[in-house]
């Protein structure tokens, strides 16, 4: 994986395909411990302790398609944290969800770069409607100066009552929000 929108987009769609009606997404600078922060959780079917150590080795996957049992996705986004010094932790619990935190130095040199947050997160809220998306943004400056950004399907979703995300304007909008919240936040320098 080039960069950490990816590894998000793979952990977005793993739990997609886990039935979460729900996925929380929140990303944190945090620059008085040095870290940049991510944390997945979902709703969706989890997994068994099997299945939860089987999902951290690289030649294990639950993609029924593959003709090869390999599963890269966790594993490396695993191993991308702690080669920068950071951690990795991966919970489950069965018929309850999954909650993945990675935790990167922020100024290690080979952190990978962030990537294209914006067109990963809209990408994925109109991709899947069905599901809800919190997503919160957070930047904590060694001043202790906080920024956040938070968004929620839910609320656009009550808003807007029988109009779909994937209406035109409303994509729109979605991209247009999400754009304004990841500058507020200086995400883009991240």
């Amino acid at each position: 994986m080039q960069d950490i929108s990816l590894h998000i987009l793979d952990i977005i769609e793993n739990s997609v395909r886990a039935k979460a009606s729900l996925i929380k997404i929140e990303i944190i600078r945090e620059m008085m411990r040095n870290e940049l922060i991510f944390i997945i959780e979902d709703d969706g079917i989890g997994m068994d302790y099997n299945t939860l150590e089987s999902a951290q080795n690289p030649f294990y996957t639950s993609k029924l398609e593959r003709v090869k049992k390999v599963g890269l996705g966790i594993p490396l986004f695993k191993q991308n944290a702690e080669m920068c010094n950071g951690r990795f932790e991966l919970e489950s619990e069965l018929g309850k969800g999954t909650k993945l935190m990675a935790i990167f130095q922020y100024d290690h040199i080979d952190r990978m770069p962030l990537g294209n947050m914006k067109d990963t997160f809209v990408g994925s809220i109109i991709g899947h409607p069905e599901v809800d998306f919190d997503i919160v943004l957070k930047n904590i400056e060694l001043d202790g100066t906080v920024d956040e950004f938070i968004f929620s399907t839910r609320e656009i979703k009550k808003e807007l009552g029988d109009i779909p995300l994937s209406y035109p304007d409303v994509m729109t909008f979605i991209d247009q929000l999400m754009e304004e919240g990841i500058k507020k936040i200086k995400m883009e320098e991240f």
